[in-house]
């Protein structure tokens, strides 16, 4: 008796999607702006957080009320 199955490597989820817009952390001014969209579509802008810890951009600056 053979059994046999099938792997798939790829991701439907995968930031290569041509749905989601290519986005870097250079392309937002503070890291609260960058959350924002990391948040509206995590499979999508998954690449925006490097560390896998939730937090996207780390390095950028966080917001400040008074800009």
């Amino acid at each position: 008796m053979t059994i046999g199955f099938a792997i798939s490597c790829s991701d439907s989820s995968d930031s290569s999607n041509s749905n989601c817009p290519t986005k870097t952390c250079g392309d937002f001014k503070t890291q609260g702006q960058v959350q924002s969209t990391f948040d509206s579509n995590r499979s999508c802008y998954k690449n925006l957080d490097n560390d896998n810890d939730g937090i996207a951009c780390e390095n950028l600056p966080k917001n400040n009320q008074n800009q």
